[in-house]
């Protein structure tokens, strides 16, 4: 069967209106809109074209609800994505509550390094002055965010970030990039991205899950034939309380796998672990968020 690019996965029923050249796979509750794979373009302009477009259908879809984004380049069947909606469901439906209502802002500020701004130091050097602005931007932006990313800068820029907010706290960015502009109108540029779905904090991956794996997974638990889902939870708690640090990533992982036989063992085709990518590590504004 053909392969598609997974472009995104929503909670509940297909959108009653596809955006072009997109198809919608259901399961579990969930559904998967999938397109046209990117190995079949060649060329950098090709490339950005279908960046375009795929951005596009990314937020077509945020009218019908929370949309998690996929990571470019992601490629399944049709069958093989009804499989993974099902297997990942609990996961799935987690982060979609978790970013419910929420959206992503890129918010980008240049400054002018040919005009000088009047300081209120005069011994205040220009590094220190660009310094200073930073700090004021930084503090601005992280009040009105949830969690923000530090995306890469160049020599004339001071802030790009990714910030995940509530829509409903969308007057509140407007109002701090008000603040922002009102630090050296005249030479700073400000630029605003959104909104658009949370692509920089909640990206899914599909890896396949190698019979090796479900091997490994099943002697490190000690498990054979059917796994059943108590007494994995109770055999990773204590597996985590007994194991050494460097072993507890192995031990989830495993369990994991383990985890995806228990709602997939009769499948019949390849399973695939859903992964929640970050861009850096989103840096929650408070530690009430965090926890």
């Amino acid at each position: 069967m053909r392969l598609r690019e997974v472009v995104a996965v929503l909670e509940g029923h297909p959108p009653p209106t596809l955006p072009e050249g997109t198809e919608a796979i259901s399961e579990a509750g969930l559904t998967a809109i999938l397109g046209a794979p990117p190995g079949l373009l060649s060329g950098r302009r090709a490339l950005l074209e279908h960046a375009a477009r795929r951005q596009a259908v990314l937020e077509r879809l945020m009218a019908f609800g929370t949309v998690l984004p996929a990571l470019t380049g992601v490629c399944l069947t049709p069958a093989e994505a009804a499989t993974a909606l099902a297997a990942n469901s609990p996961r799935l439906r987690q982060e979609l509550r978790r970013l419910a209502g929420r959206v992503q802002f890129q918010v980008l500020v240049h400054w002018e390094t040919g005009l000088v701004p009047t300081r209120t130091d005069p011994e205040e050097t220009a590094e220190e002055l660009r310094l200073r602005f930073a700090r004021r931007i930084a503090e601005a932006l992280a009040r009105v965010a949830e969690e923000h990313v530090n995306l890469p800068l160049r020599d004339d820029m001071l802030a790009n970030q990714a910030l995940l907010l509530p829509e409903s706290r969308t007057d509140e960015l407007d109002r701090s990039l008000e603040q922002i502009d009102a630090l050296w109108t005249e030479g700073l540029r400000i630029r605003q991205i959104g909104p658009s779905p949370p692509v920089s904090f909640a990206s899914l991956t599909f890896s396949r899950v190698s019979s090796s794996a479900i091997r490994r997974a099943r002697r490190r638990f000690g498990l054979e034939g059917p796994v059943d889902p108590i007494r994995l939870r109770a055999l990773r708690r204590h597996l985590l309380l007994s194991a050494a640090e460097a072993e507890r990533a192995a031990i989830l992982d495993a369990a994991e796998v383990l985890d995806l036989l228990t709602r997939c063992a009769s499948s019949g085709g390849d399973l695939h672990l859903i992964r929640i990518w970050s861009e850096g590590h989103a840096v929650p504004t408070s530690l009430e968020v965090a926890a």
